[in-house]
């Protein structure tokens, strides 16, 4: 099980046997089922839907509910893609034991988009309640917001981040008297198409499949038609056929800029090698699918034409002025 299982029993001793996940809930009219995985062909998401508490009833204080998850994915290349994420939504932020017995709407986005390059989909996913207080409460916001520095370039640049987000829960979770684990899963998913699907803190064989649904209404969980007494966390992996973050990938807004700059030489022959350079950036890109990278491609072979009009060594001058102050995501990837 890995770090995870080693985490669940630091803060409770307990066996992930005592929780059940179904992934292949019924979709109850969001959209969000059905959408095929082909590999390379689109980009997945994970979002957290709804959950419902029980544990932090302990708590005479107010508590932080913590959402993390870390996926594992293919990706191009020898090494697998690994996705970290630590965030505490507002709506489970400050709470009180008078919200425990209320399922809280997240439908929040835990993992950012990313290329779909084949099967298996690792995951693994917690769900914490945490003393609020003056000691765990900075920890957390630290752990949330070195998660978040991963950026959009998760596939790239992520693994340097992992150990400071593991090392910040290992911590959170030393603090057994303030920590409670909600629900967790570590497990390998072996995905067709998009799913809805639920974590729930009941034992294997207790609750069958047939019998849950979701609430179109506010995406809680009920079991037999009626809202389910128990820990829960409803969560989807999501079909995109877009990368809405794709404008801000470092690598290349770096490479786009020196292009522009080469164009904004004047240089044809800068120009050209300069656009060769981002071509080769965008082939290599582990953060894009291939449709997109042709289109970026031939927009940025476009605007060499434009700059450089009949295949001339001395760009325009017009051409010059409309590159000023160009960015990567001026590409417009989706229109």
């Amino acid at each position: 099980m890995g770090w995870l299982s080693d985490l669940i029993d630091t803060i409770a001793g307990v066996s992930p046997t005592d929780w059940t996940i179904f992934d292949q809930l019924p979709d109850p009219g969001f959209g969000i089922t059905g959408k095929a995985l082909a590999p390379d062909q689109c980009y997945v998401e994970m979002y957290v839907e709804s959950l419902r508490l029980e544990k932090a009833r302990r708590f005479a204080t107010n508590f932080h509910g913590v959402i993390y998850s870390f996926a594992s994915l293919a990706k191009e290349g020898a090494n697998r893609a690994e996705i970290a994420s630590v965030t505490k939504p507002q709506k489970l932020a400050n709470l009180d034991s008078d919200n425990l017995d209320r399922v809280i709407t997240v439908s929040k986005r835990i993992m950012v988009t990313t290329p779909w390059r084949g099967n298996p989909f690792g995951l693994q996913l917690g769900l914490f309640s945490v003393k609020a207080d003056n000691l765990l409460s900075p920890l957390i916001d630290f752990v949330t917001k070195i998660s978040d520095k991963a950026g959009i370039s998760a596939v790239t640049k992520l693994n340097p981040f992992i150990p400071l987000v593991t090392q910040g829960l290992d911590l959170i979770a030393g603090q057994k008297n303030d920590t409670e684990i909600e629900l967790a899963v570590d497990t390998d998913l072996a995905l067709d198409a998009s799913r809805l699907c639920a974590l729930i803190a009941k034992p294997k064989g207790e609750i069958k499949l047939g019998d849950l649904t979701v609430d179109p209404q506010d995406r809680k969980l009920l079991h037999r038609g009626k809202p389910l007494d128990a820990a829960y966390c409803v969560f989807s992996i999501r079909y995109s056929e877009q990368n809405p973050e794709w404008g801000q990938i470092p690598a290349l807004q770096e490479a786009y800029a020196d292009f522009t700059k080469a164009v904004g030489s004047g240089k044809h022959q800068d120009a050209e090698e300069a656009l060769a350079a981002f071509n080769r950036q965008l082939v290599i890109s582990p953060d894009l699918i291939a449709k997109d990278k042709q289109v970026l491609i031939a927009k940025a072979r476009q605007q060499l034409k434009d700059a450089f009009p009949g295949g001339g060594q001395a760009a325009a001058p017009a051409a010059l002025k409309n590159f000023e102050g160009r960015k990567f995501s001026d590409l417009k990837l989706y229109g």
